[in-house]
């Protein structure tokens, strides 16, 4: 018999308790209320939820703490967060709940939360799934030795049986390509170990910016590729630039010898439909815009239909 949903209410959801139980029952997942205190992340992860449902929260600790309580848990973060307002979130608020995957105003109606709902259980179902696949990857080697992401081999037979879903679906599908910028000069001038600890640490900070849902690779060389599911073409573009940005702001050993004075990578962006109707050619358009963003200049992300997301460099 298969394990009934259950969702977590920490702190009170006020008027939204009676709609959010309503739109619960509605996609067959059970309510249960505990209080966000010390013992919470102990409550998580002996209840094992599919989602976790953020409401006011008294006393010292406030939502700020709850969000980064849950986010900085490995087990924690992965299980879907969602915030509930009385109504329209404020700028104050957004702040309060900027860690939170989803918010729901007072304001919302029943199909409304029921459709969010539902969204974000097939989202945890899909990030268990993941964490699945990932052990398998491990137990059967399927890592890169350098880098701690999975192999090119992985990510093609992973790239299709995501695209399937997509198109089973009817769900948008990201792919990201991303290639270090100059990564020649950086390896031909300091060798081959020191260029060996650059992508071992781009690796890491490419997988730091990935949901548990997402999927990392090491594509070749100073290659890299990422998967994103259930992720529209605006949405991948931002994870690109996060990319982008936190490699652009690193500083990495011997940076100043690259001719813009620091390491940085460009990104290529395509996305399940509007850019391709079959895996392979998803990447192929992936890989072409990063080609594009190398051409242009280097550090930025390019996609179709997409602004330049960095400044840009001469190209050599």
């Amino acid at each position: 018999m298969a394990r009934r949903s259950i969702a977590l209410l920490a702190g009170s959801a006020g008027s939204q308790e009676a709609k959010i139980r309503r739109a619960l029952a509605r996609v067959g997942c059970s309510l249960k209320s505990v209080k966000p205190d010390e013992d919470f992340l102990r409550v998580v992860k002996r209840a094992r939820p599919q989602l976790i449902l953020l409401g006011a929260v008294s006393g010292n600790s406030g939502r700020p703490a709850v969000c980064r309580m849950l986010k900085s848990d490995a087990q924690a973060r992965s299980i879907p967060l969602l915030a509930l307002l009385d109504s329209r979130p404020t700028h104050a608020q957004w702040s309060q709940v900027g860690l939170a995957d989803e918010v729901i105003a007072g304001t919302a109606t029943d199909p409304e939360i029921a459709l969010r709902l539902r969204s974000l259980l097939k989202l945890s179902r899909l990030s268990n799934e993941t964490r699945r696949a990932l052990k398998l990857i491990r137990e059967h080697s399927r890592l890169d030795d350098l880098t701690g992401l999975a192999t090119h081999g992985a990510f093609k037979e992973r790239v299709e049986r995501e695209f399937q879903r997509a198109t089973r679906y009817r769900r948008p599908l990201s792919v990201l390509m991303a290639d270090v910028d100059h990564f020649k000069h950086y390896n031909d001038h300091w060798g081959h170990p020191v260029g060996d600890r650059l992508l071992r640490l781009v690796g890491r900070m490419v997988a730091g910016v990935l949901r548990r849902v997402d999927f990392g690779a090491r594509y070749g060389g100073d290659e890299f590729s990422v998967i994103l599911p259930e992720t529209s073409k605006p949405a991948a573009a931002v994870v690109a630039d996060r990319i982008r940005s936190s490699i652009e702001k690193h500083p990495f050993p011997h940076r100043q010898s690259q001719p813009l004075g620091r390491v940085t990578i460009s990104v290529g962006v395509a996305t399940y439909p509007e850019d391709a109707g079959a895996a392979d050619k998803l990447v192929e358009a992936a890989d072409r815009f990063l080609y594009q963003a190398k051409a242009d200049g280097r550090n930025q992300v390019q996609g179709s239909d997409l602004p330049l997301a960095a400044g840009r460099e001469t190209a050599p």
